[in-house]
């Protein structure tokens, strides 16, 4: 790494009269520190503390050095005043639009938003910025982690990038001020975390050629993709356009239906070591459902069904039901607690209700249909209807979807092709997403001096945001709802045939013990074969791109389930054991290993053997590294002594102080705290008979 004062400027790579495509880069490194009663002391000493002086200590951070890639050469420098100046002599240089790019850009703006007057910030939630514009400068820093999705140690082993993160090299428990000398092997650690991104922008950069352009998510790539494709068939945008739902009333339905994948524990076996189960994953869940199952596919009409006989096969349908007296007939329950408006006399299921006298929730046909499958029910009432048309999605959309699945599966093991398969992979996966990406969310402002605040979006915005999705025609967020009603019914009339042997479930797996009978899979996997094969005459389309080839000739058939077992195994999995939804435990040949949501995969070293995975497990931050993250806004200058013994002034006014931390097993709900993210709800709009002055006819 150079010094920052050794810059004097560089060549300017132009590509627009607008935009610099030079490859800039930017990270720092901190120190996380606690003030307990007028002494400094170094954040990891946060769980040696008593819970009384936990309390009292105040969390603070500061920046001690940045990193500055401009393309391969990276700069340094310790202060906040030194990286100002140094952006001064970079503008000077070039005064074109520059695009910084920063690897999970959320931590660093807490930092530097002090120090800066902030233009603009995109953000989906209070704290989670994706970019942020500085007033005094010509520049915009864009996040990668948005863009990949990935840690940025994951990112070179993903992208086959020319470089690797450093791991070790650096304690982060040692206190550090700017002023604390760094060795060269620790400044190396510093420089590879800028040239592992600058990697990965160029990679980046081949196929989108101006860093303007490379979208800010990783499903923004695969949605640029199909716009591009798109654009100018004004027969697929009429199509789209015609099953986009603007109506308040129906488009609050459409947000109150949607619901995501089905995770849950059977209570029977809960607590209990089971031996020798299987586990079987449905190819593709999402994808499958979207390119052989009809849709809604023009807007929403009100009709007034009484019952499900009234109902029309060539319909869809949205309906708000009361069920009265119902008690589920499995030991699996299935109506989230969560998803209804009201519940009277409940008994739950970890979530789930197993009974009620009463409960309203708004759902698919596909959702209604099941429900009155599986519970016993007195009585209910359809309280609201409306109908649309049920027809495939649009042909080339279908034909994009499997070109994605062709692709990743010509790719996949193919040497030279390793990127070509993480790309088409990850667009695949990214497919189901893009139907449900969330345009229409509450505000999220940043302002310089009151920090930040998110506002509600009023019924008028909502409004014409719902009006430019319809005048762009690109995607229906109806069809995102019924993917996961369709994928969910698959899953789960499954389990229900299965339901004494069904350990656990997720999305797209059932985990069963044994006595399970496996002709249950091979029906459906024959069922699928023959609706494929239906949809296939039907769109013109060649039955081998859902079953396409990999390199050995194999073909993989999308939407059958397939037992996961390793070579020479007889079973998945020798031993499990689960506490819950997102907390499980197996062995296999003698290894324990762990899915708790919220804690990684190291945390099995807190298991000597699997019996151990019980309430109140503690997993030591000493096994897992896992740490929680406390925002200062208002930090007040402190003089810190730093591990060398060297005394400075650190003055930042705003930082992210890392506290380790502990994770305690348990059968509550507290993981729903770990995967609910509230900027993926939607706003919906509080009068559902708004009316807008608009001439758009509704």
């Amino acid at each position: 790494m150079i010094h920052w004062s050794e810059y004097h400027g560089h060549e300017i790579d132009v590509v627009s009269k607008k935009v610099d495509n030079t490859i800039y880069t930017f990270d720092i490194e901190s120190t996380s520190y606690l003030i307990l009663n007028g002494e400094i002391i170094s954040a990891s000493e946060y769980l040696n503390l008593n819970e009384e002086d936990r309390e009292k200590a105040l969390p603070c951070a500061c920046m001690y050095i940045w990193q500055f890639s401009i393309n391969e050469t990276v700069y340094y420098g310790r202060t906040w005043e030194e990286f100002k100046s140094f952006l001064d002599r970079v503008e000077s240089n070039c005064d074109l639009k520059k695009y910084i790019f920063v690897h999970n850009l959320s931590f660093e703006f807490q930092f530097f938003s002090s120090q800066f007057k902030i233009k603009s910030v995109m953000s989906r939630k209070s704290r989670k910025v994706m970019s942020a514009k500085l007033l005094d400068y010509n520049i915009e820093f864009r996040c990668t982690y948005y863009m990949s999705n990935v840690s940025l140690a994951y990112l070179p082993k993903l992208f086959n990038l020319n470089v690797q993160k450093m791991v070790g090299d650096l304690d982060y428990t040692k206190l550090r001020t700017p002023a604390t000398k760094m060795t060269k092997t620790e400044l190396g650690y510093c420089e590879h975390d800028c040239l592992v991104v600058y990697e990965y922008i160029k990679m980046e950069l081949v196929k989108y050629k101006s860093v303007n352009r490379i979208p800010m998510t990783s499903t923004g790539k695969v949605r640029k993709e199909l716009q591009s494709l798109v654009m100018r068939d004004y027969e697929y945008r009429r199509i789209t356009r015609g099953s986009i739902n603007i109506k308040p009333s129906v488009y609050n339905m459409l947000v109150d239906a949607f619901a995501g994948g089905y995770t849950h524990a059977n209570y029977m076996y809960t607590d209990e070591v089971i031996p020798n189960v299987d586990s079987y994953d449905e190819t593709s869940a999402y994808p499958y459902v979207m390119v052989t199952s009809k849709f809604p596919m023009s807007e929403f009409k009100e009709c007034h069904i009484k019952t499900v006989d009234d109902m029309i096969e060539k319909y869809a349908y949205l309906l708000k039901v009361t069920f009265h007296n119902l008690k589920c007939k499995y030991y699996n329950n299935f109506i989230s607690a969560s998803k209804c408006e009201n519940i009277v006399g409940a008994l739950f299921d970890n979530g789930r209700i197993v009974s009620a006298k009463e409960v309203t929730i708004t759902l698919t046909d596909i959702d209604f249909r099941f429900f009155l499958d599986v519970y016993d029910i007195k009585s209910y009432e359809i309280n609201e209807s409306y109908y649309a048309i049920y027809k495939y999605l649009p042909k080339k959309f279908i034909n994009f979807i499997l070109e994605k699945y062709v692709n990743k599966t010509k790719f996949k093991n193919v040497k030279g092709k390793e990127l070509d398969y993480v790309k088409e992979k990850n667009k695949f996966n990214s497919l189901y997403g893009m139907t449900v990406t969330n345009m229409i969310r509450d505000e999220v402002n940043f302002d310089n001096i009151t920090g930040w605040s998110e506002s509600e979006l009023t019924d008028s915005l909502i409004f014409d945001k719902l009006l430019e999705e319809k005048e762009k025609a690109f995607l229906s967020f109806s069809w995102g709802v019924w993917v996961t009603a369709y994928a969910r019914d698959n899953l789960l009339r499954r389990m229900i045939l299965l339901d004494p042997y069904v350990v656990y479930s997720d999305t797209d797996s059932l985990k069963c013990a044994q006595g399970y009978d496996a002709k249950v899979f091979d029906e459906y996997n024959r069922a699928v074969i023959k609706k494929i094969k239906k949809v296939s005459s039907a769109l013109n389309i060649p039955f081998e791109n859902y079953a396409p080839e990999d390199s050995k000739g194999v073909k993989h058939l999308l939407g059958i389930f397939e037992c996961e077992t390793g070579a020479g195994r007889k079973y998945t999995y020798d031993k499990f054991i689960t506490q819950g939804a997102k907390k499980y435990c197996v062995e296999i040949d003698g290894q324990i290993e762990i899915t708790v949501s919220g804690v990684p995969k190291s945390g099995n070293k807190c298991l000597k053997r699997i019996e151990d995975f019980r309430d109140d497990l503690v997993f030591d931050y000493k096994y897992t590294n896992k740490q929680t993250i406390m925002y200062n806004d208002n930090q007040v200058p402190v003089d810190i002594v730093d591990y060398l013994g060297v005394k400075y002034k650190v003055d930042d006014k705003s930082g992210c102080c890392l506290l380790p931390t502990t994770y305690k097993l348990g059968k509550s709900l507290d993981y729903a705290n770990l995967l609910t993210d509230n900027s993926t709800n939607r706003a919906k709009f509080k009068n559902r008979s708004f009316q807008n002055e608009s001439n758009f006819k509704l």
